[in-house]
């Protein structure tokens, strides 16, 4: 069957293509001039506009939302919550200040933590708890914090390559085609550890001076509790429950167990608990990530089911361009990845690649992730350190991020391209 062309098809399908247009211009932004809507809200608008449009009725728009991803992310965050509450990661990050007395030790402290922890729960709530116990604990020390704020947010956002649950696009990816999850992390882990020596270097070269200088930052920090008492018996308990997790997703493939039965089992053990109510737990899962979910599932399941895409794709594929090559899939990933953000693009380029293709998903896996380092604006973990710096009088601006974020970015995508080039040809 021959494929319309793109103002044929569009023409025809204009509501369509005016909502998604207006949905994905929305993103881009960030938000709508003289309203508070974000993008959670935006996406939602879009979704409600296809269902008053009547382009999709609302059984088959619910059959476009993964409701196994949804599942899949609400169970990380409620037991990463847990262990929020608890006092791990504050305990974490407190042990790795005392440890570290040098600045390279820290540094590199900093990014071994933050990638470790990214990798197994959301890097959004690690860069979230670290950031200001770093800020004021490194003050105190007389230490400039920016160095430090910058390893932790670019190895969060590395890290959380490392696995199909590290990060909101990994766990979508994962759930539409079908990943395992040993063999994943086998085949990224290698490119994951030398993107992250690659970090570390990058950051103590640009920041030589300013990680060994002391200083005086002025400004009132928020205080410090001196003494952190971490809830070990709840902690033992989840750490406990999450490694029995990660084995049910490594022998995923044998026990014949889906991943998000699994971690909705964790989860639910999780929130057995005499001292921790499940409405606190709930209460630091981030709906608005799910809702934004929720709409773009909607939004660009109608675009799907309309196959208003083919179009584009086939004129690319005349002209030499298939995206489901390496190059030209890494490159449409970076720049989608930091117009609308890494979510929203790997919704829209997950219909481009063969469901047999798995390098080529394992790429789009790892190329969404660290194109979030690109610029502040490319990862929600970004704002948030930006922000909480901020609250602590650390200035980390969109300039000074671009210091280290641009030549990692470009360097990580750098050596992927040319690593699973090279697995593909063993």
């Amino acid at each position: 069957m021959s494929v319309p062309p793109v103002s044929v098809a569009w023409t025809k399908e204009w509501p369509d293509v005016a909502i998604f247009a207006a949905t994905y211009l929305g993103l881009a932004l960030g938000g709508v001039p003289r309203t508070k809507l974000d993008r959670s809200a935006i996406a939602l608008l879009g979704a409600i506009a296809v269902l008053l449009a009547r382009r999709l009725s609302f059984n088959d728009a619910m059959g476009q939302v993964s409701f196994p991803t949804l599942a899949l992310l609400i169970s990380l965050m409620v037991i990463s919550a847990q262990l929020r509450l608890a006092g791990f990661y504050q305990w974490v990050v407190m042990r790795i200040v005392e440890v570290a007395r040098r600045p390279r030790s820290l540094l590199w402290g900093v990014i071994a933590a933050s990638a470790g922890l990214s990798a197994l729960f959301a890097n959004d709530v690690v860069c979230l708890i670290f950031t200001p116990v770093l800020c004021v604990a490194l003050k105190r020390a007389g230490r400039d914090p920016v160095p430090y704020l910058m390893a932790l947010v670019t190895s969060s956002n590395i890290g959380s390559a490392a696995t199909l649950i590290g990060n909101p696009q990994n766990m979508l990816i994962s759930q539409t085609a079908h990943l395992s999850f040993f063999a994943y992390t086998a085949m990224v882990i290698p490119l994951v550890l030398a993107v992250l020596i690659c970090d570390g270097l990058i950051i103590g070269w640009v920041y030589r001076r300013r990680l060994v200088s002391v200083i005086s930052v002025p400004g009132k920090s928020q205080p410090l509790h001196e003494k952190i008492h971490p809830q070990w018996g709840i902690i033992r308990k989840t750490l406990f429950i999450m490694s029995l997790l990660l084995l049910a997703m490594l022998l995923g493939d044998v026990l014949h167990l889906p991943i998000a039965i699994s971690a909705m089992t964790a989860a639910g053990l999780v929130m057995i608990s005499r001292k921790t109510r499940p409405a606190d737990l709930f209460s630091l899962v981030s709906w608005n990530l799910i809702l934004l979910f929720v709409g773009l599932f909607i939004v660009v399941g109608d675009i799907q089911s309309r196959q208003l895409l083919d179009p584009v794709i086939s004129h690319l594929a005349s002209m030499g361009v298939h995206l489901e090559a390496f190059f030209p899939l890494s490159v449409v990933t970076l720049v989608l990845s930091n117009l609308v953000n890494n979510v929203p693009a790997v919704l829209l380029l997950k219909p481009v690649i063969p469901l047999s293709a798995t390098l080529s998903w394992y790429v789009l896996a790892v190329i969404s992730t660290f194109a979030g380092n690109f610029t502040m604006l490319g990862s929600i973990a970004n704002l948030l350190v930006s922000e909480q710096a901020k609250a602590n009088d650390v200035r980390l601006d969109y300039v000074e991020y671009l210091k280290v974020g641009v030549p990692i970015t470009l360097l990580s995508v750098a050596l992927t391209i040319g690593y699973f080039t090279f697995v593909s040809h063993m």
